[in-house]
């Protein structure tokens, strides 16, 4: 199962598989990204409150990780319908 979610000019089709970051300051989508090359590497796509809300509508499972206390690494449960 999966799901579309636009973010800026991309669509990125989410998975169960598909890890997104919370620090906080902001949410990005860390599994995939269509944006520009910048400084050798691509950036992570940051959401929008928009693309917050569509989010929010799937359970989150966290992930074990080690970017420090104050981040979660976290992927939806996509229910089948």
């Amino acid at each position: 199962m999966s799901f579309n979610l636009k973010i800026k000019t991309h669509t990125y089709e989410i998975s169960e598989e598909d890890q997104f970051m919370d620090n906080s300051a902001c949410v990005q989508l860390l599994t995939q990204s269509k944006e520009r090359i910048l400084h050798c590497s691509r950036p992570h796509p940051v959401l929008n409150k928009r693309n917050i809300k569509e989010i929010s509508e799937y359970k989150r499972i966290d992930v074990d990780h080690s970017y420090g206390s104050g981040v979660q690494i976290f992927k939806l449960e996509i229910e089948k319908s």
